[in-house]
């Protein structure tokens, strides 16, 4: 938390001094708007343009870097991406300014700013954690606040668990301070070792500022490719009073990029399936400030993630905002991938969604399974470090779950309400970590507080002056997976539990230090230990000064309903979420009907609004709960009209194929035909098609008023599974003087999917067709390795580069005729030898060439003397012939 404060502090400063710059800094530069007139400087008018993207395109392209650019308020379509690199812009909307994105689905960034890559190369001595420097082969084209990308061939993630990134590689992201030679000063210490033996890479970018504020973005499709704004490469940068809808992909999204603050903005819908990012931080990118910002309905409204597999995204701050989430596969509101090492979650409100499918797995599962099921959480959390404090979360499946581990991770979750939950506070996921501290937080409803069901833990547990109540299963289940497990579970409150308080089974592991000590157990269930704590295959545990308590159980009713609002024949789902364990039920749904079922499902068959009220009893009181209109249902229903797309539409067998659904008039049944005999009834399904051919697809959707079906014919296309490929590869040139640029080319049959080039002087490459430079004498032997999924295939040629020290070129030439009368046109030719790289001709008259075969006039007679003077990067030579021209009358 020391680290967060000092951050803010800077973060703080930085703001400040913006503003007090900013009457200076956003002097408008440039302004576009819908207004008719002549061009003039400065001034962007849509009408002289062939559409609005073309004149916002032609802004940009005309503005220099520092410049304020202000868009006057006003629709403005977009119908190709708009994009810029290399510039400091300031982006301000002046009154309602609306992006509407038209482009195509092939168009990815709709809006893109970034900064470019400098150089790719190498340490040239080991770094040392902690230390600030490091020392590049060649850094002559950094400069200071240039962001730095050192990474290494090292695996972040230690096993394949299914949350897991196998490939992703270690390395961040840090801005330079200072650049001395080859001596580059970071602005942080570096926070692990780089040693050259790991294959350590660096890549240099000049990173830009870009400000966004005040303008809108809608987009065409909540599940479309798109990325409303892409950022690459910023640094100082911010994003504000903004409004993003509709980006499918992710509205706004960072890459590799350095101290970005996103506040005040709101952002709604994007629901790409395995997307789907409010704010998406990625690719290394680090110190982001999201704060104060409305994100609603986005699969996940925050994500830590990447696009490269080589970099940690690092001290991502999300606090004080509201976080609503979504009812799609994945939906985790807050979602940190196991590639980040620190997430800090404070002060918000979060909303995870349920829908009806939750509720039925709910029936038959305890907990999420590794697959993703509908069982939303507030956190998804795969980082290192993570601290996930001060929030209070409504509803939904459950808090937190642990998407994976890395290791010497430390997560602190404290002072958190979790309201209205189905299921449990906390999850374990897979792997083995570090330290997990769980304290201070109030839970009021659900399954179990905390459990750990997968094939994992925690070296060190905390679990302290939590309140767990009205539960149906216990506060603290866990058993233990893996040796050494210190685990403390004090000073915590459990209240009417349908089972123990506690449940620990040391599993005949090997066990730390087990304590179970002044917890107090109110209404818990006795009918395994009488204490409420079940303890059993654990090697001395302290168990002391727990309080078993009974008090009468009064229920307090409470209740929500999914959806809340459509078009006539709504069947809504309601789920009892009353506390204090009501025995019976009573419904009622405000249009005459009743019901005594605990979580009914209702239909409203005519339009209007309708109040709703749910009493609960118990053998000790009843209570009441009224919500007045609070469903909506609209007026008559038509028959849908089925729609549908899929991604992708082509590839080689075992082609996972994910299909949505994009049909109107709100069915409520779907049934899909996969075109080889296979159906579903999902509402977006994905399917795989295990064998070659051309599959058409259907759709046919329901409701209570009538039937649609489309049809797509040889929709997907499917391959022959990959053969393996047979290396091959030329080279142009093959031979010539130091240093030699070759570019090599690959001409590798059966589609290879990765490359490894060995060019003999112990350097290598992953790109396809890599040009290489030779910088000393020899001859090389190549080689080319291919893979596929079928396989690999490996091509050498020796003594393929042939590379011959460059020397000093000695000159010579020849000419004809040499004799003749005037006008007499001769032409020389150079035969100077050692690859001269320059000619100075002089020929005797006063004129000169610096052609390498020139040809000259002589328009009088005399005698000429002739001389010519090569060079190359050795040196320089002279040849000099004297009267070897006769030139008669």
């Amino acid at each position: 938390m020391k680290k967060f404060k000092n951050f803010m502090a800077m973060f703080i400063l930085t703001l400040f001094y913006l503003v007090l710059i900013s009457h200076a800094a956003l002097a408008a530069n440039i302004v576009i708007d819908k207004e008719t007139g002549p061009a003039a400087p400065g001034f962007f008018h849509t009408p002289n343009y062939a559409n609005d993207a073309a004149c916002i395109q032609a802004a940009l392209d005309k503005s220099k870097s520092g410049d304020t650019i202000t868009i006057r308020k006003g629709d403005y379509y977009i119908t190709k991406g708009v994009y810029q690199k290399d510039k400091n812009l300031n982006i301000i909307g002046e009154g309602k300014v609306t992006l509407h994105i038209q482009t195509s689905d092939k168009e990815y960034n709709d809006i893109y700013f970034g900064g470019s890559q400098i150089i790719s190369g190498a340490l040239n001595t080991d770094a040392k954690k902690g230390s600030s420097k490091i020392v590049l082969t060649d850094a002559s084209k950094v400069r200071k606040n240039d962001l730095i990308k050192i990474w290494k061939n090292v695996p972040w993630c230690p096993l394949n668990y299914p949350d897991n990134y196998p490939d992703q590689m270690t390395g961040e992201v840090y801005a330079v301070k200072s650049v001395s030679g080859n001596v580059i000063t970071l602005n942080q210490p570096l926070l692990r070792d780089y040693k050259l033996s790991e294959t350590v890479k660096v890549e240099t970018y000049r990173p830009v500022q870009i400000h966004i504020k005040n303008i809108r973005l809608e987009d065409t499709d909540s599940t479309t490719v798109h990325h409303g704004l892409a950022m690459q490469y910023c640094t100082d940068s911010s994003v504000t009073n903004s409004w993003f809808n509709n980006c499918g992909f992710g509205a706004i999204c960072l890459y590799s990029c350095f101290n970005v603050s996103v506040n005040n903005n709101e952002i709604y819908n994007s629901l790409r399936p395995n997307s789907g990012y409010g704010v998406n931080a990625a690719s290394g990118t680090a110190f982001v400030n999201i704060d104060h910002n409305h994100i609603e309905n986005c699969r996940h409204a925050v994500t830590g993630n990447s696009a490269e597999l080589k970099s940690l995204n690092r001290d991502v701050f999300i606090t004080d905002n509201t976080l609503i989430g979504a009812n799609i596969t994945g939906s985790n509101v807050v979602d940190a991938h196991a590639d980040t090492i620190n997430f800090v979650v404070t002060g918000n409100k979060i909303y995870p969604q349920i829908t009806s499918e939750t509720l039925y797995y709910c029936t038959f599962l305890e907990y999420r399974s590794p697959q993703e099921l509908p069982f939303y959480f507030a956190f998804a959390d795969g980082t290192q470090q993570s601290t996930f404090s001060d929030n209070d979360v409504f509803g939904g499946y459950g808090g937190i779950f642990a998407r994976g581990a890395v290791s010497n991770g430390v997560h602190v979750y404290e002072n958190n309400t979790f309201n209205d939950m189905l299921g449990n506070m906390y999850e374990g996921g897979n792997g083995t970590d570090n330290t997990l501290i769980i304290r201070n937080n109030i839970q009021n409803s659900g399954t179990r507080g905390i459990i750990f069901p997968f094939y994992g833990g925690f070296k060190d547990i905390i679990i302290n002056k939590n309140t767990f109540s009205n539960l149906s299963h216990q506060g603290v289940y866990q058993k233990f997976l893996i040796n050494g497990v210190n685990l403390d579970s004090s000073k915590n409150t459990f209240e009417n539990l349908g089972w123990e308080g506690v449940y620990i089974d040391g599993n005949s592991l090997k066990n730390g230090a087990v304590k179970i000590q002044n917890n107090i157990l109110i209404n818990v269930n006795t009918s395994n230990s009488s204490s409420g704590i079940t303890v059993k295959s654990v090697k001395n545990p302290e168990i002391s000064g727990n309080k078993i308590v009974e008090k009468p159980i009064v229920p307090v009713a409470a209740f929500l309903g999914s959806p809340n609002s459509g078009k006539v024949s709504l069947e809504v789902q309601f789920y009892d979420k009353s506390t204090g364990l009501p025995t019976s039920w009573k419904w009622t749904f405000g249009d005459g009907t009743t019901s005594t079922q605990k979580n009914p499902t209702h239909k409203y068959s005519a339009a209007g609004k309708y109040t709703v009220s749910l009493t609960v009893k118990n053998a000790k009181s009843s209570s009441t709960v009224t919500k007045k209109d609070y469903i909506t249902v609209a007026g008559s229903l038509k028959a849908p009209v089925a729609a549908f797309s899929a991604s992708p539409t082509s590839g080689n067998a075992q082609l996972k194929v994910q299909f949505t659904d994009k049909s109107t008039g709100s069915p409520t049944s779907w049934k899909w035909n996969f075109g080889d005999g296979k159906t579903s009834t999902s509402k977006n399904p994905a399917y795989t098609y295990t064998k070659a051919g051309k599959y058409t697809v259907s759709l046919t959707v329901k409701n209570a008023a009538g039937t649609n079906t489309k049809t797509i014919k040889d929709y997907i296309t499917v391959k022959a599974a990959p053969v393996k490929p047979v290396a091959a590869f030329s080279a142009s040139p093959t031979s010539g003087y130091t240093p030699l640029k070759v570019q090599f080319t690959d001409k590798s049959t059966n589609s290879p999917t990765s490359w490894k080039w060995n060019f003999g002087d112990g350097k290598t490459s992953t790109s396809k067709s890599p040009a290489y430079t030779y910088s000393k004498a020899g001859k090389y032997t190549v080689s080319l390795t291919v893979k596929n999924a079928a396989g690999s295939s490996t091509k050498t040629i020796k003594d393929y580069i042939v590379v011959n020290e460059l020397k000093i070129p000695v000159a010579s030439f020849s000419a004809k005729p040499t004799s003749g009368k005037a006008p007499l046109n001769v032409q020389f030719t150079d035969k100077s030898i050692n690859s001269p790289t320059s000619w100075k001709w002089s020929f005797g008259d006063g004129t000169y060439s610096t052609s390498k075969n020139p040809a000259h006039k002589y328009s009088k007679a005399g005698k000429y003397t002739v001389s010519l003077t090569v060079k190359n990067a050795k040196g320089s030579n002279t040849k000099t012939m004297s009267g070897y021209i006769i030139v008669s009358k």
